[in-house]
C-alpha cells in the first residue's frame, strides 16, 4: 500500500493540502523521509510530524482479517467477487471469472483477440445484474487507439440479443464505457492520481489498460514491433527486441514499481478487476524455436534461434496476479491460463467471431505444423 494516495487517507483537510503542495502525494513519500526532513519541509513541530507518520502508517497498512471474514466478504460481493467472462470453461477454471481486487494480464501477438476480450468484458461489466453482469461503468485506457464502439455493439448484440436489441440499452452501454487516450506514460501515470473520485462517482466495476507495453514503447521511442523488421539478420532483430528490455529494466526500478503498486491499490481498495494487455517480443535462445508470420507471403517462417516471450520482463510478470496467454499451435489458437492462484495451467482452443472470443470443443479443430507459442522464463507451460 506504499502507493496509496494521501488524499484518500484520514488526515485533516488543511494538512492534506500542505502535503500535496509540498509534493508529498503517497504514503511512501511520508514514510521514507526522516522526521527532520519532514519538519523542515512542512514547517511543523516534531509532535505533529509523528502524528502524521502514525496516521499514515495506519491508513497504508491494511488490517488483518480472519479467513472466515474474508470468505464472508467475498460471498457477499457481486458475482462472488468475480467478473464472469461467460466463457464456461474459463469461468470454471478461475472459480467465477476475472477476480476483483487483482491485476489480470492478457498476453499475445497482434491480431489474436486481446482487444476483443477487453470489449467482451466491457459488455459484461456494464450488463444489468439480472443478466449476469455488474451493472457498472468501465474505465478503458486505449493507448493504441484500438477501441471500436461499433465492434463493442456488435459483440453485445450477438451475445445478448434479448438485452441489446433494445437501442436504449445499447445507448446505456455506450455511455457506461469511459475511454481515455493517454499519449504518454507520464500522462497515464498522472491520470491515476485523480482516479479515485471517478471510480466512486461513476460506479466503476472494471478498469482496462490496452496496452501497457504500448505506453512503455513510446517512452523508449523504440517500438516493440521493430523486432519483426524485414532484416534477415537475426542478431540485428534480437538486438532491437532486447533494447526495450534494457530500457524497461531501467524504467522498472522507479516508475514501473510505482505504477504497479498504484494499480494494485486501486484494485484492492475499490474491489474491482483490473485487466491489462501486453504485447510479445522475440529473444534469442538456441534451445527453443519459434515460427513467425510472414505477412507478404502469408506463411510461417521457422527460425530455430528465436522464441516469443511476453514484453516488459520478469519484474512486470511477477507483479500481475493472473496471466492469460493467447497463442497458436498448428494454426489453432489457444487461450492458456498460465499463472493463477486459483487455477492450474489450463489450455482452451478458441476462435474470434462476431461474438468476440468463443471456445471450441477439443474435437472440433485440427492442427498443422505452424507454431506461435509464448515462453515464460525460458519455458513452455503445459497443461
Amino acid at each position: 500500500m506504499a502507493g496509496r494516495l494521501i488524499s484518500g487517507m484520514q488526515l485533516d483537510a488543511p494538512l492534506s493540502h500542505i502535503l500535496h503542495a509540498r509534493g508529498i502525494l503517497t504514503a511512501k513519500d511520508v514514510l521514507c523521509k526522516p522526521e527532520t526532513e519532514l519538519m523542515e519541509l512542512l514547517d511543523l513541530p516534531l509532535s505533529r510530524i509523528r502524528d502524521v507518520i502514525f496516521q499514515t502508517s495506519i491508513d497504508a497498512c491494511p488490517p488483518y482479517r480472519s479467513a472466515l471474514a474474508l470468505k464472508e466478504e467475498r460471498e457477499s460481493e457481486e458475482g462472488f467477487g468475480h467478473l464472469p467472462t461467460h466463457l464456461m470453461d474459463i469461468d470454471s477454471a478461475l472459480l467465477g471469472g476475472i477476480p476483483f481486487g487483482a491485476i489480470t494480464e492478457v498476453v499475445g501477438p497482434a491480431g489474436f483477440g486481446k482487444t476483443q476480450l477487453c470489449l467482451m468484458l466491457c459488455v459484461n461489466a456494464a450488463l444489468q445484474k439480472e443478466y449476469g453482469g455488474l451493472d457498472g461503468s468501465v474505465i478503458y485506457y486505449d493507448s493504441e487507439h484500438k477501441f471500436h464502439p461499433g465492434r463493442m455493439a456488435e459483440i453485445a448484440q450477438s451475445r445478448f440479443p434479448h438485452v441489446f436489441s433494445d437501442l436504449n440499452n445499447l445507448r446505456k452501454l455506450a455511455t457506461s464505457i469511459l475511454v481515455y487516450h493517454p499519449h504518454s506514460l507520464d500522462e497515464f501515470i498522472s491520470s491515476l492520481d485523480g482516479l479515485e473520485n471517478i471510480l466512486i462517482e461513476k460506479k466503476v466495476r472494471l478498469l482496462i489498460v490496452d496496452s501497457i507495453a504500448a505506453l512503455l514503447q513510446r517512452w523508449t521511442r523504440k517500438p516493440i514491433s521493430e523486432a519483426w523488421a524485414s532484416s534477415s539478420d537475426n542478431e540485428v532483430n534480437v538486438a532491437k527486441s532486447n533494447l526495450i528490455n534494457v530500457r524497461a529494466h531501467e524504467f522498472g526500478c522507479s516508475s514501473m514499481g510505482w505504477l504497479t503498486s498504484s494499480e494494485r491499490y486501486l484494485a484492492e481498495a475499490f474491489r474491482i478487476p483490473i485487466l491489462v494487455t501486453n504485447q510479445v517480443r522475440i529473444s534469442s535462445n538456441s534451445r527453443f524455436s519459434v515460427s513467425r508470420h510472414n505477412e507478404d507471403a502469408d506463411t510461417m517462417v521457422h527460425d530455430p534461434e528465436l522464441q516469443l516471450t511476453a514484453a516488459l520482463g520478469p519484474s512486470w510478470a511477477h507483479s500481475v496476479n493472473i496471466r492469460i496467454i493467447l497463442e497458436s499451435i498448428g494454426g489453432q489458437r489457444f487461450l492458456k491460463i498460465a499463472k493463477s492462484p486459483l487455477s492450474p495451467v489450463t489450455v482452451h482452443p478458441y476462435k474470434v467471431t462476431n461474438r468476440g472470443l468463443e471456445l471450441i470443443g477439443r474435437d472440433n479443430y485440427t492442427c498443422g505444423g505452424d507454431i506461435m507459442q509464448i515462453h515464460i522464463d525460458g519455458k513452455l507451460l503445459k497443461a
